[in-house]
């Protein structure tokens, strides 16, 4: 983050200027079903998907929509090494299914 000071008489203008990267969804999208189409992720083949943020915009998701993971998921296979490492390319630090995907 920049921040700037400008004295003005008795006020002074302060501008805060900051920059981000956010990565070209349609990209990792097209990426994960190619990895989707390749991979089972526990013997599951999933079909379809969509990538949700969180609020501050650091977090990115996968949901799976086709089959539905509710819980199913142990987090054994490799395959979230090789996601985390297709996030990683675009700028995403820890991607990756959903917490309600993976066993309590």
């Amino acid at each position: 983050m920049v921040k700037m000071k400008i004295p003005l008489k008795n006020q002074k203008l302060e501008i805060r200027l900051s920059i981000s990267v956010s990565p070209n969804l349609k990209k990792l999208e097209k990426e994960l079903e190619d990895f989707f189409a390749q991979n089972e992720v526990e013997g599951h083949k999933i079909k379809k998907f969509r990538i949700e943020t969180s609020p501050n915009m650091v977090n990115y998701e996968i949901i799976p929509l086709e089959p539905p993971l509710d819980e199913s998921l142990s987090a054994k296979g490799g395959y979230e090494e090789k996601i985390k490492k297709i996030g990683e390319e675009y700028g995403i630090k820890d991607l990756g299914f959903i917490y309600w995907c993976y066993h309590k």
